[in-house]
């Protein structure tokens, strides 16, 4: 009993002298979502033809957004990740009353200690047209918010306690320590220079302080698959290939992004392939095929795994993904028949519902373009690269950065930066061990061998971070 109240004492007194009384460290989990374009219950004040006229021609379920969104907010209490992320698009279409709802709902994962970050989409901020009140058979002008409401508004999702850039909406949080998230507004699709060196100078002390960065952003910063800009004109962020080269050389190296309402990991390199960037897009909450991701850090923060999953019910609508499909298919039927192309309509919704799902290889999607009239080449020659790219699911196809990468479970091995150990920090680490007790030199007196042990004389994990007895002394192992 002596000696178990000794070896208790002495580990105390370690503790206190290393300051070490945080918790272990252990994985961190990261949920995101894109594109939730909720709409505030309030706006839709009588359903009519007004309301149904829009449903009928919209691609998305904005009638079904809080039902989803509700159904989100559960689903994560009840998985309780570290952190949640949602790049932007949140609102249907910037009203005040859809924000102040949806930040009263993501409050209840802040009052249960989830950490919340945001930034803006295109949908988000500033005088959007179809911000409306639908009133049986009328619509009229809903309240917009601006870009410092916004700020205000999501101040605890992301902007308090952060360090922000004073020209845009952007900011550096540090959840947890050793892990920087920096939130990049792109809601006017593009980054302003000064923002662009804001971020950069960010990414750099992160690295240069050995910290880990996840940057989240609602544009991409590629094509995702040739022509994609000739599809959908605002689809990536302007000057992509100079933000993919400043993001590279500052230490980001992945961005989670939305807008495309698609599934789709990018990786694009540097000028002489030397270093490399992931843009991991992800559907939208409220379209087909109604994607999240799940991402796990390891404790050392040095790997990232992402996996996709699927919303397939919500209460009361157990079809829900069936009615996103549909949905889909006939706004894309209607396009096509307005264009007089309507014979493209099938492979058409086929090649969308493959991209919007993710490794389009995987599901035999070349084999499609079989499929494609001769005549759609003649009059569109350009098509022949484009469905290779997309259906083929490869980035920057036929050129020397061409490249697949798995759309739905992806193991990233992050970077590590250079440790750079000061001079005082040694001395003090040499200090720390002079000062551990004799009773747990004891302890480890009798482990001469290479194993690792803990505190009180367990094996442990070879890589184990903490306070690790091996060859008899007493270390301290910090992240790599």
């Amino acid at each position: 009993m002596k000696k178990l109240f000794i070896l208790k004492r002495s580990i105390w007194t370690l503790l206190i002298i290393l300051g070490c009384s945080s918790a272990a460290a252990r994985n961190i989990s990261i949920f995101v979502a894109n594109d939730l374009h909720v709409m505030g219950p309030e706006l839709l004040v009588y359903e009519g033809s007004a309301w149904d006229n829009y449903i009928n021609s919209s691609h998305k379920l904005e009638d079904y957004s809080v039902g989803l969104f509700q159904n989100m907010i559960d689903s994560i209490l009840l998985q309780m990740p570290d952190i949640v992320m949602l790049p932007g698009d949140i609102s249907k279409d910037g009203e005040k009353l859809s924000h102040e709802y949806i930040t009263q709902e993501l409050s209840r994962l802040t009052n249960a200690g989830i950490k919340v970050f945001v930034v803006p989409g295109n949908h988000d901020i500033g005088n959007i047209e179809n911000a409306q009140y639908f009133d049986g058979s009328k619509r009229y002008k809903a309240e917009n918010i601006t870009a410092e409401q916004f700020a205000e508004m999501y101040a605890s999702f992301g902007y308090e306690g952060s360090v922000r850039d004073e020209n845009s909406l952007s900011y550096a949080a540090e959840p947890v320590d050793g892990l920087v998230i920096i939130g990049i507004d792109s809601h006017s699709r593009k980054i302003g220079k000064k923002t662009l060196d804001w971020i950069c100078e960010q990414a750099s002390n992160a690295r240069e302080q050995d910290k880990q960065i996840i940057a989240m952003m609602h544009h991409p910063i590629m094509e995702h698959f040739n022509g994609q800009t000739e599809m959908k004109s605002d689809a990536i962020i302007k000057d992509d290939e100079n933000v993919r080269s400043r993001f590279m050389e500052a230490g980001i190296h992945t961005v989670f992004t939305g807008h495309f309402h698609t599934t789709d990991v990018a990786m694009a390199y540097n000028e002489n392939h030397t270093d490399s960037i992931f843009d991991i897009t992800t559907g939208s909450m409220i379209s087909y095929p109604m994607h999240h991701r799940w991402v796990t850090l390891s404790e050392n923060l040095s790997r990232m795994e992402i996996n996709t999953f699927v919303t397939d019910s919500i209460e009361g609508h157990p079809e829900i993904v069936d009615v996103a499909k549909k949905r889909i298919e006939k706004n894309i039927n209607a396009k096509l028949e307005s264009k007089g192309v309507s014979f493209m309509s099938s492979v058409a919704c086929q090649a969308t519902f493959l991209h919007c799902e993710g490794n389009e290889d995987e599901a035999d999607g070349v084999s499609l373009i079989d499929s494609i009239p001769s005549i759609a080449f003649i009059f569109y020659p350009e098509a022949w690269d484009i469905m290779n790219s997309l259906l083929d699911d490869v980035t920057f196809y036929g050129n020397e950065n061409q490249n697949r990468t798995h759309d739905l479970k992806l193991d990233i091995k992050l970077r590590e930066a250079e440790i750079k150990v000061e001079e005082e920090e040694e001395a003090e680490e040499e200090e720390v061990e002079e000062e551990v007790p004799d009773s747990i030199r004891e302890i480890s007196a009798d482990q001469e061998d290479e194993l690792s042990y803990n505190l009180m004389g367990r094996p442990i994990e070879e890589g184990t971070l903490g306070i690790v007895i091996q060859g008899g002394k007493i270390m301290i192992r910090k992240n790599p």
